[in-house]
């Protein structure tokens, strides 16, 4: 079939039958293919008044829209020229709609023009190599909105079969809260391997945003990685370097901080372990204080650079691991770099010897060196061959925590182990819920010592 043709009616392939459409035919009706998906090199053109659907499955060379009323792709359809996108909308529901690897997307897609992608349907795209592709998807969720894509694959291995998809839900990401976009994305792939990818993601403001716009961060939201602030310009979230796709929104982002090395003198045991804080139960047993399986829980504190004594951010009831690490998640508007504070119940404030940028998504910060501590405030103990020295460890011996070791705390230990005080309490330094001896000797050295909390003036 080399001519124009057009018709009034729907257009129906039947079983075992093909359509070789060499130029172009034009759809006022629809279209349902239940014979050979190939229908040829030629363009097909949906000009229809009314909403127009195209069923079974259907391997185009060029498709054309131009329907204000829209057009359903109602099975597995696959365009390897062009997408031309001239009026109205192509909505996909719970079907794929691919493109070839040779594809292109022709017209200035927008609102009124576009791919709805807010089903479990996806729009994809194949690649024959490192490139770039503009998804023009959005959704028709109450009013069309116009949320399109765009993927540049910057290195990678591609298969013959190869595709990249999206699809989008115009509703908040469960679990956002006080800045956020009213939208997220779902980025899929299937025989892309080793890659490397920017993408950027466009939404509609002020619609899609709730909150401040300049708060929220592109996420990725399992596993958490935080990238870019929006643009609050051209409304874009941006994600650059990526090596795996998920769901992508706009979010008050949270940082991953992960501390390691941060050992408590009065809990330590040797060889880079610390022992569980225990506690006595009402039957005279024994047992671990923490259920969530940590020796103990810690505080992280966030301080201005410039001015210690302003607390930008502090999390608590952080649980500390038996071998010294931590992690904590820090809201995403803190971005710039702070002073780090670990603060414990009877242990001495320990500082990160410098602030510490929070730029990026995940930060990593290790005491395993006196020059991490602020002034190297902190201490050595023999490990149990008597001659080899433990990593740094955190002073113990601040009871009341005012920032030094001295007689109140001396006084504290003393009185609860004359007592014979058990339990988890403050006084019970090496924490085996007995208050005695152990406790006395670290609170006495340290205090001898003028142990006391350095801190940045």
């Amino acid at each position: 079939m080399n001519d124009l043709l057009s018709g009034e009616g729907n257009l129906t392939i039947v079983s075992g039958s093909t359509l070789n459409n060499l130029g172009t035919m034009v759809i006022l009706g629809n279209l349902t293919n239940n014979g050979t998906p190939a229908l040829g090199i030629g363009t097909f053109k949906f000009v229809g008044t009314s909403s127009q659907s195209v069923g079974g499955t259907n391997t185009f060379q060029n498709l054309e829209i131009n329907n204000p009323a829209g057009v359903t792709i109602d099975g597995p359809a696959q365009v390897n020229g062009t997408l031309t996108l001239s009026n109205g909308l192509v909505s996909l529901g719970n079907n794929v709609l691919q493109l070839g690897a040779a594809a292109n997307v022709a017209g200035s897609a927008d609102a009124g023009k576009m791919v709805v992608a807010s089903g479990t349907g996806q729009m994809r795209k194949q690649f024959s190599g490192n490139g770039s592709f503009t998804f023009p998807v959005g959704d028709n969720t109450g009013i069309a909105e116009y949320s399109p894509v765009t993927l540049n694959f910057t290195a990678g291995s591609y298969s013959s079969d190869n595709w990249a998809g999206v699809n989008l839900t115009n509703a908040p990401y469960p679990g956002s809260e006080t800045s956020y976009l009213n939208r997220y994305w779902n980025v899929s792939s299937n025989g892309i391997t080793g890659f490397s990818c920017n993408a950027q993601f466009n939404y509609v403001s002020p619609a899609d945003v709730t909150g401040t716009e300049s708060d929220i961060y592109c996420v990725k939201v399992d596993p958490l990685e935080i990238y870019d602030n929006a643009d609050v310009v051209l409304h874009r979230l941006t994600a650059n370097g990526l090596s795996s796709f998920g769901i992508f929104t706009g979010k008050l982002g949270f940082r991953k901080l992960n501390l390691s090395s941060v050992f408590l003198e009065g809990f330590y045991t040797g060889s880079s372990t610390m022992m569980q804080a225990q506690q006595k139960f009402p039957d005279d047993s024994w047992g671990p204080y923490w259920t969530d399986g940590s020796v103990d829980h810690i505080s992280v504190v966030l301080h201005a650079p410039t001015d210690y004594s302003t607390v930008v951010y502090a999390s608590t009831n952080v649980p500390l691991s038996s071998t010294g690490t931590a992690t904590v998640t820090i809201p995403g508007a803190y971005n710039g770099s702070y002073y780090m504070t670990i603060k414990q119940r009877n242990h001495l404030e320990t500082v990160s010897a410098l602030p510490l940028s929070f730029a990026g998504s995940t930060i990593n910060y290790a005491f395993d060196s006196f020059s991490q501590a602020y002034d190297g405030n902190m201490t050595q103990v023999l490990e149990t061959d008597g001659e080899t020295l433990s990593p740094p460890l955190i002073f113990g011996g601040d009871i009341n925590q005012d920032g030094e070791v001295e007689s109140d705390d001396i006084n504290a230990v003393g009185n609860d182990a004359a007592d014979y005080v058990m339990g988890f309490v403050p006084t019970d330094i090496v924490p085996d819920a007995m208050v005695e001896s152990a406790d006395i000797n670290v609170v006495g050295n340290n205090a001898a010592l003028y142990v006391f909390a350095h801190i940045p003036m």
